[in-house]
């Protein structure tokens, strides 16, 4: 019974870590994608790799 329940134990706590892991991936991602997106912004709108195209009127959309 007592191994019984410390490998529940040790299930749940590995659970709660893919949790917690699953969650800080998921919000690292996010930062790193804004990120992305703000900066390839500057790039357009600063005329800077792509300067010969006009600058957007709408949303940028990454494709």
């Amino acid at each position: 019974m007592q191994l019984e329940e410390k490998r529940r134990a040790i299930e749940t706590q590995k659970k709660k870590m893919e949790t917690l892991s699953a969650r800080q991936r998921l919000k690292l991602g996010k930062a790193a994608f804004l990120h992305v997106v703000k900066k390839g912004r500057a790039l357009l709108y600063s005329g800077g790799c792509c300067a010969e195209r006009a600058a957007p009127r709408g949303p940028l959309v990454l494709v």
